[in-house]
């Protein structure tokens, strides 16, 4: 009888624990091929968000999403509608989501919900709650507030820093344990980094965050 009552008591710690878990699940990529849509830089977002046929048309998708419960919910296609499949970055903590941005036109935004094998694409309002960053502007406001890290696939050939935004100029170092990486100036698919490593040792030089196939190399650390 005790050992059963234990067991229960287990079982229903454990269903706690995980329902937590999800509830406060965050959205962040971890490998170079965790952004299935590049587009042209993120959109971060209020709920709710409503995605249209063409500027100012009709409706297409209603999103909605809770930072308290961490719920997200879609009004049309509710079937498929996770926190996964939607943002590129979610956190909860923080209060902060962001949907793939893939065109702009006036003051349109053409996004996409990020991770769905068939995206949900559409185009809502740029204004007070959602707000367009292209590459540039996403690394240097948001890096240079949380600092950058690397996807845990990238090519060590691709963790070399070198003294100007080419790689056929010298390098400047590699980053093998990176323990912080603040930006200082982004030009184009470069960024200029200063960097503390596992030994508490300095190095400073250009990052190619970003290659020629639009993936990206290192993420911000929200």
């Amino acid at each position: 009888m005790k050992n059963s009552l234990i067991k229960r008591i287990i079982y229903l710690l454990f269903i706690y624990f995980n329902l937590y878990q999800i509830a406060n699940a965050d959205v962040l990529p971890y490998y170079v091929n965790s952004l299935r849509r590049y587009g042209i830089g993120f959109t971060q977002v209020q709920s709710p968000v409503n995605l249209r046929a063409t500027p100012g048309g009709d409706i297409l998708e209603t999103l909605n999403f809770d930072y308290k419960t961490g719920e997200t919910t879609c009004l049309v296609n509710k079937t498929r509608c996770t926190q996964d499949e939607v943002f590129a970055v979610f956190k909860q903590e923080k209060k902060l989501a962001f949907l793939t941005t893939m065109d702009e036109s006036n003051n349109y935004i053409y996004v996409c919900f990020n991770q769905s094998e068939a995206p949900i694409c559409g185009w809502i309002e740029e204004n007070s709650n959602n707000k367009s960053y292209g590459w540039v502007d996403f690394f240097e406001y948001w890096g240079k507030k949380y600092g950058l890290y690397l996807f845990k696939d990238v090519q060590k050939t691709d963790k070399f820093l070198y003294s100007a935004p080419v790689k056929q100029t010298n390098s400047t170092g590699v980053l093998e344990f990176p323990k912080y990486i603040a930006p200082w100036l982004v030009r184009g698919n470069w960024i200029l980094v200063k960097v503390h490593d596992f030994n508490n040792q300095m190095k400073t030089g250009w990052l190619n965050y970003r290659g020629n196939d639009g993936k990206l190399r290192a993420f911000v650390k929200f």
